[in-house]
């Protein structure tokens, strides 16, 4: 995989895996299809300082994700922040599988793929266009809960009621993530032999608050077991809305 539409590619085949299957991780690979393809048309208009290395940033980024749900599908040996992602119950929202696969990918992938493409000093370069990588994140998580609400209307209505649905049902907010994250991308970039011990301490950390995103406190999953049941139609309906 070496180009954003090698990993678009990819993407695609992930999804139609998982509309056959109904496997509910193909609700994040929806959403993040958007994020990547949304990231080759800024790449295309210019608007990144450095677009060759933004190339290779979002395919390196894009890569860990990849990689990880196929060594989990075969087996293999992953992060555990990615384990916890791909080992949650069915029976979880929609909202719940985006934002979870959103916290590995964010708090833990982000960091490594900046780090691998510019390390050491470089990383410092790379700051510009990291928090324009995570504007459109940040766009997309607002996306999928406009798309949400025209699948799911009993979580729109806790949307109103209570607040953004993300940080009630996670206690997880992309503002504070993000920030997180390119601290933990400039210490990985300057860590040298310490990197993979750097890399362990934060995937344990990430998979913990995945896990809580999941498997929130029990006020939280009572909210939860009354709005899953009117989830309407499943994956493929709310994967059409997220893909439009």
């Amino acid at each position: 995989m070496e180009t954003i539409d090698d990993a678009l590619a990819a993407m695609d085949r992930r999804i139609d895996r998982a509309l056959e299957t109904e496997d509910p991780m193909g609700y994040f690979a929806c959403v993040y299809r958007s994020v990547t393809a949304r990231v080759r048309e800024g790449i295309r208009s210019g608007e990144f300082d450095d677009c060759e290395r933004m190339e290779r940033f979002d395919v390196a980024f894009a890569r860990l994700y990849l990689e990880a749900a196929d060594g989990f599908d075969s087996g293999q040996e992953i992060s555990r922040s990615w384990r916890v992602v791909f080992e949650a119950p069915r029976s979880a929202l929609a909202l719940q599988h985006v934002i979870g696969g959103m916290n590995a990918h964010i708090n833990l992938d982000l960091g490594v793929a900046a780090a691998t493409v510019a390390p050491s000093e470089a990383v410092s370069e790379l700051q510009a266009d990291f928090e324009r990588l995570n504007d459109v994140l940040a766009a997309m998580i607002d996306r999928m809960q406009d798309a949400l609400t025209h699948t799911a209307p009993w979580a729109a209505l806790a949307d109103q009621l209570t607040g953004r649905v993300d940080e009630l049902v996670s206690g997880w907010s992309i503002g504070y993530a993000r920030g997180r994250a390119w601290a933990f991308a400039e210490r990985l970039a300057r860590a040298g032999s310490a990197r993979e011990d750097l890399i362990a301490d934060r995937d344990e950390k990430v998979a913990a608050v995945g896990a809580r995103i999941l498997a929130p406190p029990l006020p939280i999953q009572l909210l939860v077991s009354l709005v899953a049941p009117h989830e309407r139609a499943g994956l493929s309906a709310v994967a059409e809305a997220l893909r439009a």
